[in-house]
This record gives structure tokens, sequence and C-alpha cells, in this order.
């Protein structure tokens, strides 16, 4: 499971998960796979973070100096920064751990070249 409530997310910006995967550029079958806790890709994260802290740049408005605003439907939306730093918060973590987990990775396939290799020497 996520910690990082697509869900939650989409349903702040008030936006359908056709709409979200179109803004993350994936197909709309992969947000529902995100929302049911399949592994949100690092490459996604700073893409999701962005629209977090500025929605407005997704819902074409450009650029805007404020949280508060319509979306793309044109609901008002309005995100809590407490809610805001917390899932910054939460995507850095999760980034850190991948980034962790493929040192390990890297290092766990370095011993097995190592150990290939002195198998084909043998």
């Amino acid at each position: 499971m996520n910690d990082l409530d697509i869900k939650k997310i989409r349903e702040k910006l008030g936006i359908s998960q056709e709409q979200l995967a179109e803004m993350v550029g994936v197909h709309p079958r992969t947000v529902q796979n995100w929302e049911s806790g399949s592994t949100i890709p690092k490459s996604k994260h700073a893409i999701l973070r962005d629209l977090v802290l500025k929605p407005q740049r997704y819902a074409g408005g450009g650029e805007q100096t404020n949280v508060n605003g319509n979306n793309i439907n044109g609901n008002n939306v309005t995100i809590n920064p407490a809610d805001m730093d917390k899932l910054l918060e939460i995507l850095s973590m999760k980034e850190a751990s991948l980034v962790k987990a493929q040192e390990h990775i890297d290092k766990l396939l370095e011993i097995i070249g190592n150990l290939t290799k002195g198998n084909n020497n043998g």
C-alpha cells in the first residue's frame, strides 16, 4: 500500500482519474492501480508534487501565486498547507526509499556479476 493517497489528492483537486492520468502522462488504468495501492514510479513523484503545489499550472490557467482558485472543472479548490506539507514529506520519503532500494539492487547485481565471473574462470 502506498503512503501517498492518490485518491485523496485527486478528490481535493476535484478531478477524475482520467484527468489526473492526462496531467501525469499515464493511462487512466494506471491511476486506478495507484489508488488501489500499486507502487508509483519515482519518475512520477515530481509531477505529483508539482500538481499538489501548483494545481493551477495543470488547469491551463498558467502559474499563480496562491493555492486557492478554480480547478479544471471550474470548481473552487482550496488546498490546506498542512496537507500539502505532509504530502511533500511523504513524497520525499518515498523518493529516498526508492533511491536506497536502487543502491541495494545495484550492490546485489555487482555481487552476482562477481560470482558469475568466478564460476566462469574456475
